[in-house]
C-alpha cells in the first residue's frame, strides 16, 4: 500500500518524542506536529461507528477523528493511525489508501488474517509512540536503514537479527511485551551500536 503519512518514520520518531516530553495537551502537540508534516487533522466530524479514520492519496494525506472523543482517545487514534502508516509498505501504483479505526465492538465481523495481524502489530506500536518510545519496537518498523556495519559479516549478521526480532514481534504477543522492556530495549539497542557502527 502507500505510505499512509509522508515521511511516516520521521513522523512516527518525532511523535513518540512530543509525547515523551509532553505531559500537558499531548492531543493537541501530536495535532501539531502532524499538521506540520503536512497532514490534514480535523478533529469536528460527527462519526457513528468509527474514532477516526486516515485517507490517503497523491494530493496528501488526511486524519478525520470523532469530535465526542476526549484528549487520551483522541491521541491514541493519532498513534494508532500513525502505526498502520508505518507498517504498510511502499507502493506508488496506488492512488488512494485508507485505514479506519473502529469504536469498539463496531468493527466489521468479516476480517482476513493479515487484516487481523496487522491490527495486533498496530496495537503494540501504537504503544510505543503513546509511552514515547519508539525504539521499544523492532527497528526495522520505524527505520528501513540499519546503517553502516563493521563489516559484511557485521552487516549480514545485524539484518538477520532485525528481521527474526520483526518476525517474532509480528507473530507473538509475548514478545511484544518482552520487547518494550527497557532492560530489553537497552541490550538491543546496544547489540545494534556494537554491530551497526564502523570500525
Amino acid at each position: 500500500m502507500a505510505k499512509l503519512v509522508p515521511q511516516a518514520e520521521i513522523t512516527a520518531a518525532n511523535l513518540a518524542r512530543i509525547l515523551r516530553l509532553n505531559e500537558h495537551q499531548r492531543a493537541l502537540a501530536a495535532r501539531r506536529l502532524l499538521e506540520e508534516l503536512g497532514v490534514r487533522c480535523d478533529e469536528n466530524a460527527v462519526l457513528k461507528d468509527l474514532k477516526g479514520f486516515l485517507l490517503s492519496s497523491p494530493r496528501g494525506t488526511e486524519i478525520v477523528v470523532c469530535r465526542d472523543l476526549d484528549d487520551d482517545e483522541r491521541l491514541e487514534v493519532y498513534a494508532h493511525l500513525i502505526a498502520h502508516a508505518l507498517l504498510g509498505p511502499d507502493d506508488p501504483q496506488l492512488s488512494l489508501a485508507a485505514r479506519f479505526e473502529y469504536v469498539e465492538g463496531h468493527a466489521p465481523g468479516e476480517r482476513s488474517a493479515d487484516e487481523t495481524r496487522e491490527e495486533v502489530l498496530a496495537d503494540a506500536v501504537a504503544r510505543a509512540i503513546l509511552a514515547g518510545r519508539l525504539e521499544a519496537a523492532p527497528r526495522l518498523i520505524y527505520c528501513r536503514d540499519l546503517g553502516p556495519g563493521r563489516g559484511r559479516f557485521s552487516r549480514a549478521v545485524l539484518r538477520g537479527l532485525h528481521i527474526g526480532s520483526l518476525a517474532l514481534y509480528r507473530r507473538s504477543r509475548s514478545y511484544q511485551r518482552l520487547r518494550s522492556l527497557p532492560v530489553v530495549t537497552a541490550l538491543t539497542e546496544r547489540v545494534h551500536s556494537f554491530l551497526g557502527s564502523a570500525a
